[in-house]
Parts: C-alpha cells; structure tokens; sequence
C-alpha cells in the first residue's frame, strides 16, 4: 500500500501470487530498481515499432499486391533474414535485370521483416526460446510476476478472427502462460491489428507467412474443431488446383538453390500436414480477405549455426520471389480456359458417371435441368484432399450446361454469366458411341 500511494504510475505493487503474507515486512538492503533486460541500453525498453517495407513502382494500390511477413513467433530466427534478402534482391536487381524490372513495376509488394519485434528483442537478448509477445495477461494472483515472465505473452500466430479459439476450434489455449495461449478476445494484440490493416488493403491477392522450422510449405484451412475434427472449409477445387500449381513452381524454385527439397508430405493444407491452429494468420487473410496465403516453415531449427541460416535465407528468398512471380503471371493472365465433359458407364443401371476437365486452375459452375448456368449454380467439387475433381452420378440423356472461370477471373468463351448470355458449354450425358 505505501509503494502504491507513493509510486504513481512509475509501477505497481502486489502480493506474490495472492499470498496474503503475515503482515511483516522483512528488512532489506536498498536496491535499486532495474528491469533485468540484458539487452544494451541501445536497445529501446519502449514497444517497437513494427514496420513494413513497400516496393514498387506503383505503390497506389492500383497493382496486384504481394505481401510478406515474418516472426510472428520470437524465436524464429531465420524468417525475417528471408524477407530481408528478398527486399534486397528487389531493391540491387531492379536496375540491371529485366525480370526483377517486371516485378516492381507491375506489382505492390509489402514485406514485414517482423511481426513480433518485442519477443525478438527478449529472444535474442534474455530468453532464446521465447516464442509469443510481451504482454502480460496473466491475473495478479497467476503468473504474472517477474518470475513467470518467459511464461506470459499471447501466441500472435493464435490471436486472428477466423476460425478462431474464441469460435470453437482446436489448437490453442486460454491459459496465458500457454505457448499457444489466444489471448483474451480476437485482435487484442497490436501485432495482431497492425497485420490485419496490412491485409486490408484490397489490392492485395497473395501472401507468405515465414516461421520456422520443419520444411513445411501449407495454406488454408488451418484449423479444425474437436472432437470430430470439423475443419473450416476447404478451398474450392479450382482455388485448391491453383494452390497447389503455384507451390510445384515456388517449391522447384526453393530447391534450385543446393537441391533441397520440401516433400509432398510436408506439402498442403496446414490442418492436413501439421496440425490445428485455430485463429492462424493464413485463415484470416483467406477466409477474410480471398487472398491467396501460404506459409513457409524454414529450416530444420528455430536458431541454426550461421553457415545454416545463410542457406536457408538464400533457398527460401528463392521461393519467396518465385511467388512474386506468381502474381505476376496472375496480373498479366488474359488466357480464357477451356473445359470438356466427360462421361463414363456407372455400375447403377440407367445412369452415367460424369467428370469435368479443365486446362487450367478454373472452378466449374453446371446446371443439370436446362438452365443457362450462373455463378449462383452448382460448383463442381473436390473428390477429397489430394484427389481430383469429383465424379457426377446421373440419369443417362441429361443435359448438362456449364462454363469455367479461372482465379483471374477469366471466363470460357467471354460467356457473361448473368443468366442471359447463350454462349455457355452445353453436353448430354449419353455415353460415347465406339
């Protein structure tokens, strides 16, 4: 009470852990007060700053953005050397080499080097393995002391809105000395809310999430609820074929560099290769924001050797600007595709199995009673993960009308899909006569 009358807002006194002692206070040397930081007095104590770097030549939003972020977890120490050497690249190529000349000038990159700049600064300085931010949660009776401090923090990777702790879904904690402790409501973290204002902004199309380690290359869905494993939806299969495309080039793209590779295994959606993390920053910007993310899981360790980390900034930069050229291509894509219908004998007597096929990534929208097929009508569907397109069990002599949009928005046969245009796919699901 008397440090509390006296102290103002320069600190708060309480009670260890709700203990209400005996009353006596132990005589005591004077001490002067310190924050036990090992950082130099260079280093601010104050929060810091998060910033982000914008290149571009045209950096009004009129072109596709692309945006980079990394540490959203403090001890992961080789992302942000990643988006460092990629904005280094960008910046030193751009005036002798055509293609990064074409990057910069047709899209709106973003890169964030650091997510979490607090926990960093703690984890390269005080407690190496720390993994969420420095705020401090815990209630006064808890761990809230300066004992628990490399206990509390909140999982900024577990803080976003979609598909969320705070909505049901698995894999975080409401524990606040928990390593995925969600913290106490969606977007109570100013990370969280600096990321979220990143993703806003509505010409961005593309993202990658750097952490580390395990090799892992993943997109949406990333989370599922118990006890049954309910996952948040799946992508559609035309957005699900364009997920996995554009990996095989960001992937063969990574192992350019000294011919490692991410395995197939490790390759797809995170709920599907890892695990649940409910309220993950890849769910938000997808389900929130439609914008194509991934997320890179660098290395095989949080803080490798130096000779290490060099190689692994190096592969993984690759990767990174390969995506860059992913949404490059996606900008520049004026190519309608094309689609056939396929019918096959089906073992139920008067009916056939039927299947679309499309030349590129493009979902497929039929109707099966004579209607002009709108975007309001059935899209074609997924057989499972990592299957093809699924197959159509119908009448035999059904007429089937249809047409295919690719992720630019490129529709087959400049059909306008208002429910008046003519110019749709039209088959019957007869089998074929040999």
């Amino acid at each position: 009470a008397a440090l509390n009358s006296g102290a103002g807002t320069l600190l708060r006194a309480y009670t260890y852990r709700g203990s209400a002692g005996d009353g006596v206070v132990a005589p005591a040397a004077r001490t002067q007060l310190t924050d036990d930081l090992s950082a130099p007095a260079s280093v601010s104590r104050d929060p810091h700053p998060v910033y982000a770097i914008r290149i571009g030549k045209h950096r009004d939003g009129s072109k596709t953005g692309v945006l980079a972020y990394a540490q959203e977890h403090a001890r992961e120490w080789v992302p942000p050397l990643v988006s460092v050497e990629t904005a280094e690249r960008l910046l030193r190529n751009y005036a002798h080499d055509g293609k990064t000349k074409q990057l910069l000038n047709n899209l709106d990159i973003w890169i964030a080097p650091s997510i979490n700049p607090d926990g960093g600064h703690y984890s390269f300085y005080d407690f190496n393995s720390q993994r969420k931010n420095m705020t401090n949660h815990c209630p006064l009776t808890g761990a809230a002391d300066f004992l628990g401090r490399d206990s509390w923090g909140v999982d900024n990777n577990r803080n976003y809105t979609e598909y969320s702790l705070f909505d049901g879904y698995s894999g975080a904690s409401s524990s606040c000395t928990s390593g995925t402790y969600a913290g106490p409501s969606e977007l109570s973290e100013p990370e969280n809310r600096n990321l979220d204002w990143l993703a806003s902004q509505p010409n961005i199309k593309f993202s990658m999430n750097l952490h580390s380690s395990g090799n892992y290359f993943m997109w949406s869905p990333g989370a599922y609820a118990l006890p049954d494993r309910t996952s948040a939806p799946r992508p559609s299969l035309a957005d699900e074929s364009f997920f996995w495309g554009a990996s095989s080039r960001i992937l063969t793209a990574i192992k350019q560099h000294r011919n490692m590779a991410v395995t197939p295994a490790r390759t797809g959606p995170i709920s599907d290769v890892l695990y649940s993390a409910a309220g993950n920053s890849g769910d938000m910007l997808w389900y929130k924001y439609g914008i194509y993310a991934w997320n890179f899981e660098v290395g095989t360790s949080f803080q490798p050797s130096w000779e290490e980390a060099h190689a692994e900034t190096m592969e993984f930069a690759n990767g990174l600007v390969e995506l860059m050229r992913v949404a490059r291509d996606f900008e520049a894509d004026k190519k309608r595709p094309t689609s056939t219908l396929t019918v096959a004998p089906s073992s139920s007597p008067g009916m056939v199995n039927v299947t679309f096929d499309v030349s590129e990534p493009a979902a497929v929208f039929y109707t099966l009673d004579g209607a002009a097929p709108t975007y309001e009508s059935t899209l074609y569907g997924s057989a499972g993960i990592r299957e093809g397109g699924e197959t159509l069990t119908v009448p035999a002599g059904t007429r089937v009308n249809w047409f295919s949009v690719d992720a630019a928005g490129n529709v087959e046969q400049n059909y306008r899909p208002d429910g008046k245009g003519k110019n749709y796919r039209k088959g019957q699901a007869v089998l074929p006569t040999s």
